[in-house]
């Protein structure tokens, strides 16, 4: 039984790639929408995993655990925040970021960016700006406005005596791959702390080293008061994580938070896992590089198609932007067994495992030109 219509069937993977049930073999450059950082049927994930089956698979929130302390300790080497939320996935870790900032405050407003995407249930969903996942669920959270990305000026109107936060993707993913301008984050994070606000940085799309740099943040210069964790972070393994500023965490104490399979030893095994991997194989270096290819590949195709707007993103979350509707051009590489998404009808989402080779990327940009080539 299921709520969606019959949809391509894959039933393995391995690295880039994944099979379908008819046994036909297709490039995989969305990874899951960004999560199989790693690649797929990861050995250093599955080993990881299977030892920690076999050793304690839950303790539940009244108790701890030395895979928490271990992935706590993990995560400290690449952050400075001095309190870590976890639960199973993005939307979780955005419900609790939204809670933090209400509790520590005392106010009830936040604003949130046209165009964003925080998850799906209800204060997620209230941030959230597109009305197609909206319509229906209304009346949805009170206290929610969204403005327009990258507009200081209205950003300075829409703040009030009440806004206890400000939340923003450093680079917008469902959004069509839209990345924050330095400046106007430099303003609104110097109005935060101006009108005692707290910035909310979403990193559930961006986070561990999709963007070449372990945190998207860490390009701006711009730390937030709280960070929300997800996607990446478990490789492929349900795993969500909100962090937090000590001064904003103090106010929580056991009990005002929790979620029973949040920080399980095995989802936190995955995450130390996947943690280790990036710096172990250095793949924030391979980011770096894998993704200045690939976009100098999908600058060459923009300059064949005129039909191409533009190209977008950073590191390995990067899009191709059209100025037509994208879904004939996705259902032509599906046909040449390449995935890829389609987002606000005309952005194309090109984010593969961090693993990524040089060769693969020319195989999925040839697969690309050649879909591009049929629309003329």
């Amino acid at each position: 039984m299921s709520l969606y219509k019959k949809r391509l069937k894959l039933v393995r993977g391995k690295g880039v790639y994944v099979w379908d049930e008819n046994g036909n073999k297709y490039l995989d450059a969305i990874a899951g929408i960004g999560v199989a950082i790693l690649g797929h049927s990861n050995e250093e994930l599955a080993i990881a995993i299977n030892e920690q089956m076999k050793k304690l698979v839950v303790a539940g929130p009244m108790f701890h655990h030395e895979e928490k302390d271990e992935a706590l300790e993990e995560l400290s080497k690449f952050l400075s925040f001095e309190y870590a939320y976890f639960g199973n996935s993005g939307t979780e870790a955005v419900e609790a970021a939204l809670k933090f900032a209400r509790l520590y405050t005392g106010k009830k407003e936040i604003i949130a960016m046209t165009k964003a995407f925080h998850g799906r249930t209800f204060g997620s969903l209230s941030a959230t700006w597109k009305k197609k996942y909206r319509g229906g669920f209304e009346p949805l959270v009170p206290g929610f406005k969204h403005i327009p990305f990258n507009n200081i000026e209205v950003a300075k109107e829409a703040i009030t005596k009440e806004t206890a936060a400000v939340i923003v993707e450093p680079i917008q993913g469902e959004g069509g791959i839209n990345v924050i301008d330095k400046d106007y984050l430099e303003k609104v994070n110097k109005l935060c702390k101006e009108k005692d606000i707290l910035l909310i940085f979403d990193e559930v799309q961006t986070g561990f080293g999709r963007t070449g740099e372990f945190f998207a943040y860490q390009h701006f210069g711009i730390e937030p008061d709280i960070m929300t964790l997800a996607k990446t972070l478990g490789g492929g393994f349900p795993i969500g994580a909100m962090v937090a500023k000590k001064e904003v965490a103090d106010l929580m104490v056991p009990g005002t938070h929790a979620s029973t399979f949040g920080g399980s030893p095995l989802a936190c095994a995955s995450a130390i896992a996947v943690i280790k991997t990036i710096k172990e194989k250095k793949l924030l270096e391979k980011v770096r590089k894998n993704g200045k290819y690939l976009r100098e590949k999908l600058e060459k195709l923009k300059k064949k198609y005129d039909f191409i707007k533009r190209v977008k993103g950073m590191g390995l979350m990067l899009a191709v932007e059209l100025e037509m509707d994208g879904k004939e051009f996705y259902k032509k590489c599906l046909e040449k067994k390449l995935l890829l998404n389609c987002t606000h009808g005309n952005v194309i989402r090109i984010m593969p495992a961090l693993t990524v080779k040089k060769k693969e990327i020319d195989e999925a940009v040839e697969i690309m030109d050649e879909c591009f080539s049929s629309l003329i």
